[in-house]
């Protein structure tokens, strides 16, 4: 038996050579046994010095195992067995020895401590998603609950789904399957989200409406008129809004449109359905088809597919009408060649659908030009309402009495809506500069003579007021140096929608201007824009 320089038998050196080491833990025999443990342990190493069997059961002290001492470095025994693990990152010490365990380390390594370098986010590998509008571009992505969150409220809230669909099996299903550390969050949770949106929706839009709103323009519902004069009367917005607010609620031209087509379509309902039915019949089966094809084949005539409206959309209605008159030699053939079909009209029903469809595509076209997206538009309301108007009034006096009744259905719609808001489209009309006054004017005396004048000094008053407005409000901007600088004469040549009129219209327009050479010369800035 060896012997130590300070009489240590071998024994105990290994001991204390074990007790060093970083990575040791004692085991579970040690620690239940505590210092009693240590206290037999010297004892059984002393009957060993003595000559005593050593028991072979016994189990040797081993070194620890656990994969924490990597991230610390065990401190200094205590006279009591005890000690220090100290992180190697963040200097934190937790105290081991004394039938103590690793969990409290361990916890540190995986929540607390910031300083491991596997645990900060630039050292994770990042995940990336295409970045939504460009092409072949990727951006770094992390997880975000509240985001995710947020989403699904507006997903809820665009889509009016209810709020336990977040208790729905397969949706949370889904959810998981998706995006694994997602929370669902619960209906109520879910709803709050959804007022939280609300709430900060509408203070933006508050805000939108503090920047001097000019106009909104709305459908012609009851809800929206209280809606107008609640934003006017209890909101501070009134006194920011161009002209004391007399242009700010706007109804929707394409809409005031579809009101009267639908009012007038509502007394030629029979012929139209006829029409309908007879397309339907047609399509109803391939035999059908087929016989319809060689009716096609024996006039002569190309064959195209037949076609039903959706009675909602007018505009369908009109391109309905308008096919069954380019098919009607086919349909009367098909009728010689199908014994059971008897959606025949006469010829006299043929001829007021021919009526019908050359008054209906003024307003058709109407429709699509007032509903474009890739030009100005407001411009053009006030001379395409006109023609509207011009057409109804040509409607009235028709030698067909379903043309009548129906253009006077239509009139009585028109004078509805025509004196809500017409002001804002002449204006509009008369800052084209292809327009003026001149066209406002003239399109005046051809619908209402009696009030032309009336009508003409109100939109000049109203032009002068939002006029001294615009510059007061720029001279407040730039000082009161700049407020000559201000002048409509002075504009810019832009992307404008198309100005059509008929030729009669035209020729008309014409002989009128010259009849109006003898005009005053100008006097401001604003009458030079509208006298040149």
């Amino acid at each position: 038996m060896g012997i130590g320089i300070h009489g240590e038998t071998q024994e105990e050196i290994q001991r204390i050579e074990i007790q060093a080491d970083p990575t040791y833990e004692p085991d579970d025999e040690a620690a239940a046994g505590g210092e009693a443990a240590a206290a037999a342990a010297v004892g059984g190493e002393a009957a060993a010095a003595c000559g005593e069997e050593e028991n072979p059961t016994k189990k040797k002290t081993r070194k620890t195992t656990s994969d924490v001492w990597k991230h610390f470095t065990r401190g200094p025994v205590q006279p009591n067995g005890s000690y220090y693990g100290i992180c190697n990152y963040c200097g934190e010490k937790y105290l081991q020895g004394q039938q103590r365990g690793t969990s409290s380390m361990r916890n540190h390594i995986d929540k607390k401590c910031n300083k491991i370098p596997r645990n900060k986010p630039e050292a994770l590998q990042k995940l990336l998603q295409a970045k939504s509008g460009k092409k072949n571009a990727l951006v770094a992505w992390r997880f975000d609950q509240m985001k995710c969150r947020k989403s699904l409220a507006k997903m809820v809230i665009a889509h009016e789904y209810p709020f336990s669909c977040v208790n729905h099996h397969f949706f949370r299903e889904f959810l998981c399957e998706l995006q694994p550390s997602f929370k669902i969050p619960s209906r109520t949770t879910l709803r709050a989200d959804c007022m939280k949106i609300y709430e900060e929706e509408q203070v933006n839009l508050y805000e939108m409406f503090g920047q001097r709103v000019f106009c909104l323009v709305l459908d012609n519902a009851s809800s929206n008129d209280a809606c107008i004069s609640e934003l006017l009367y209890s909101t501070p917005m009134n006194d920011d809004l161009p002209v004391e607010g007399k242009i700010f609620h706007q109804r929707c031209g394409c809409h005031i449109l579809n009101l009267i087509v639908h009012d007038g379509l509502s007394t030629m309902h029979k012929e139209i359905d006829c029409i309908r039915e007879t397309m339907k019949w047609i399509k109803h089966s391939q035999g059908r088809i087929e016989k319809f094809k060689l009716a096609c084949s024996q006039i002569n005539v190309p064959y195209k597919k037949p076609q039903w409206d959706v009675p909602t959309r007018w505009n369908s209605t009109y391109l309905m009408l308008e096919l069954a008159l380019e098919l009607k030699p086919t349909i009367m053939r098909y009728a010689s060649l199908d014994k059971k079909f008897s959606k025949v009209l006469s010829d006299s029903q043929w001829g007021i659908l021919k009526e019908l469809v050359t008054h209906l595509k003024v307003f058709y076209e109407a429709t699509l030009k007032l509903s474009g997206t890739k030009y100005p538009t407001l411009n053009l309301f006030f001379s395409e309402f006109c023609e509207v108007y011009l057409t109804i009034k040509r409607m009235a006096s028709n030698e067909c009495p379903f043309i009548v009744n129906m253009g006077t259905q239509m009139h009585a719609k028109f004078n509805k809506y025509w004196s809500m808001g017409n002001s804002l489209l002449a204006i509009a009309c008369v800052l084209d500069p292809r327009c003026k006054l001149d066209v406002v004017q003239y399109y005046m005396e051809e619908m209402c003579p009696d009030e032309c004048e009336n009508f003409i000094s109100n939109i000049r008053e109203c032009m002068s007021e939002l006029y001294n407005e615009y510059v007061k409000a720029k001279a407040e901007e730039q000082g009161a140096s700049d407020l000559n600088q201000h002048g409509m004469s002075k504009r810019h040549k832009s992307d404008v929608g198309a100005f059509s009129m008929t030729s009669d219209r035209k020729a008309g327009l014409k002989d009128y201007l010259k009849g109006r050479k003898g005009t005053t010369g100008p006097k401001t800035e604003l009458e030079e824009y509208l006298s040149n």
